[in-house]
């Protein structure tokens, strides 16, 4: 099942620094039986969502195994923009995310403890998403035809 998850305000912002954290972290983008290159990564996902980060909204689609992936991003993210604040914007240990996060949300520079506020922020994004995609899976199978069951409906 593919998803379209619709983004507004500062969501894409940061979703894009979650996608930014995951495809730093070595082997994020392996299949983890084949130990190759996945087909549902999540790089295209970024480079798209690259060109969509001023707009009022965007728009992002991601099938079953994307989204896990990226709910699964968005928790390393929020880790990672904690440690920054306990280490007073020191850096980090994921390749590009410290400067990157310092681009989007610019009260993180001024101030470190400001990463705090925008991991709340991206808690309640995970939030939303999980839910958003609870209803529409359940709305997907309410909608498909049901089976009779062909068992004699009374006892002998």
């Amino acid at each position: 099942m593919t998803f379209a998850i619709k983004l507004t305000h500062d969501e894409p912002r940061l979703v894009y620094l979650a996608l930014v954290y995951h495809l730093g972290r070595p082997g994020s983008e392996l299949d983890l039986v084949t130990k190759r290159p996945s087909e549902h990564g999540l790089g295209m996902v970024e480079a798209a969502l690259a060109n969509e980060l001023d707009a009022r909204e965007a728009t992002i689609e991601l099938d079953g195994e994307q989204f896990r992936k990226l709910l699964s991003a968005i928790y390393g993210c929020v880790n990672e923009l904690r440690v920054y604040h306990l280490r007073d914007g020191a850096g980090s240990t994921v390749p590009r995310f410290a400067d990157v996060a310092r681009s989007l949300f610019p009260s993180i520079a001024a101030d470190a403890a400001s990463a705090l506020d925008v991991s709340e922020a991206m808690m309640m994004l995970h939030r939303r998403m999980e839910r958003a995609v609870a209803r529409a899976a359940e709305a997907a199978a309410e909608a498909r035809p049901k089976r009779r069951s062909l068992r004699w409906p009374f006892r002998r």
